[in-house]
């Protein structure tokens, strides 16, 4: 029904001074006592809004392989959440009822993040945080600055925080709520975590510890490590890792491969490929080649990667869905080796390929042998041909359910013409999130690709988030980009 604001006009002239007046009176009675009690959100239980709160995402969700945009995130120092946008200390200062509910869901300070640095108020911080979240499972990541530290002959020493040791006894003495945890020191582990009870950890199901952040430092040793794994794989709950490349070398016999649905590793491929056939159970395996993370001259002769092209046994892994390499050598040397029926996400970070076996040939091979279709791709290349292999990849039926794609290369006409949903072509029809690093293309092109996949059938999936690096920012395509933003496209661009 139309709104006449003619008669609306008339009949607010036609009204006598006195009402009038008498309703502005009460109008600023209103406005200085019940107002605020007349906002919807005001009226909502209490336990409704601590769902609410519960349920809003963090900023930003660290991820060590993710290369942008979270690369750029860092942890607050004023507080010990992910993010702004559900830290329990900012919900607590919007008003009292706010305040009331954020300090009685111990849920919300469940979740830790530490940057240790000099700051002393951090020891008395925690100890809210830990009483506040009462007997909640807990999930810390705790990460020791290395802000100030100098370079020395060419290498960082990176000098401990001397408010670590206070930090790490008030986490040890909670160590029986730890659910997950990552620890990363400067330099070593902290002596405090040598006290640990191998029945210390009962509900601990994730564990990740680096005990020096410079893989050019000589390492502190595998002494202090192993007792500390040693308790972490007695957990009854354990069942994702992720280790040192020096405490692997010596220790493979020791952990739980059975056990494990997730592991992230960096080891030679002789022994990634001995741990393998121990994990039926693997859901997501994490692979860094310990050429492409750690400076060759402090690798021995043992860590180096072999790279053989003798004919191996091929390994078949039933449960796998996930699978992130990052890759110095040629990434064939491990995916000619698999067989992955289950695989749904894959993940590669390449520094070289190969030109005698490229990785699109490999990558291709593996999914036609494992019968398999991803829904998740992320590509990372700095080749400058990267593009065109890219666009061989994705030509393939393997794709044809892919829902994710996350492109690092530079973009240009080639891939975005590909991508650009016609009637005779519609490569991807399943898509829905879009990641594109710096994007060159002619005006209009990249707008007019998001614009031909927002139509929604039972075959194709419309298009809802889109993120472009840097871009030439064309005017029709910020037009166009802009008012498909208001139509309900998410766009980071």
């Amino acid at each position: 029904m139309a709104i006449d604001l003619d008669k609306i006009n008339e009949r607010a002239s036609a009204r006598r001074p006195s009402e009038l007046a008498k309703s502005s009176a009460s109008k600023v009675k209103l406005d200085d006592g019940d107002l605020s009690n007349r906002v919807p959100i005001k009226r909502l239980p209490s336990e409704i809004l601590a769902k609410i709160f519960l349920s809003t995402p963090p900023d930003y969700v660290y991820d060590r392989w993710a290369t942008f945009p979270a690369h750029k995130a860092v942890l607050p120092r004023i507080s010990f959440h992910q993010g702004s946008s559900a830290d329990p200390m900012t919900l607590a200062q919007v008003c009292h009822q706010w305040r009331d509910v954020a300090l009685s869901t111990p849920l919300l300070w469940s979740s830790i993040n530490i940057l240790c640095s000099d700051k002393r108020q951090q020891v008395p911080l925690l100890e809210a945080w830990l009483e506040r979240s009462s007997d909640c499972p807990l999930s810390i990541r705790f990460v020791e600055s290395v802000a100030g530290s100098a370079a020395h002959d060419e290498k960082f020493d990176f000098p401990q925080s001397p408010f670590t040791a206070d930090i790490m006894s008030l986490l040890v003495a909670q160590a029986h709520r730890w659910k997950e945890i990552d620890f990363s020191f400067s330099r070593q582990i902290s002596p405090v975590l040598s006290n640990i009870a191998l029945t210390s950890f009962p509900i601990l199901e994730t564990a990740s510890i680096v005990s020096r952040q410079a893989t050019d430092h000589t390492f502190g040793g595998v002494a202090p490590l192993k007792k500390v794994w040693q308790a972490i794989h007695s957990s009854p709950s354990f069942c994702s890792g992720r280790w040192e490349m020096e405490y692997l070398e010596e220790n493979l016999k020791d952990i739980p491969w059975g056990q494990l649905t997730a592991i992230d590793v960096t080891m030679p491929l002789d022994s990634l490929f001995r741990i393998l056939p121990l994990c039926p159970n693997l859901v997501e395996l994490r692979y860094t080649d310990p050429l492409y993370a750690y400076n060759p001259t402090t690798l021995s002769s043992d860590s180096r990667p072999l790279c053989e092209d003798k004919p191996e046994e091929e390994i078949v892994m039933p449960k796998l869905r996930r699978l992130s390499l990052r890759m110095d050598q040629p990434p064939h040397t491990i995916l000619d080796r698999l067989t992955l029926p289950k695989l749904s996400s894959y993940n590669i970070q390449l520094y070289t390929d190969n030109v005698e076996r490229p990785h699109g040939t490999s990558l291709l091979d593996l999914l036609d042998r494992s019968q398999c279709r991803l829904e998740h791709f992320r590509y990372d290349d700095p080749e400058d041909d990267a593009e065109a292999a890219v666009v061989t990849i994705l030509s393939s039926p393997h794709f044809s359910s892919l829902m994710e794609l996350d492109l690092k290369p530079r973009t240009t006409d080639l891939l975005i013409d590909l991508l650009h949903r016609t009637k005779s072509q519609n490569i991807l029809p399943r898509l829905e999130r879009l990641f594109l690093g710096p994007c060159s293309t002619r005006s209009g092109a990249l707008s007019g690709m998001v614009l031909s996949r927002q139509s929604v059938t039972d075959e194709f999936a419309s298009l809802g988030f889109v993120e472009v690096g840097r871009w030439d920012r064309h005017p029709q395509d910020l037009e166009c980009l802009q008012i498909l933003s208001g139509e309900g496209v998410l766009m980071v661009i």
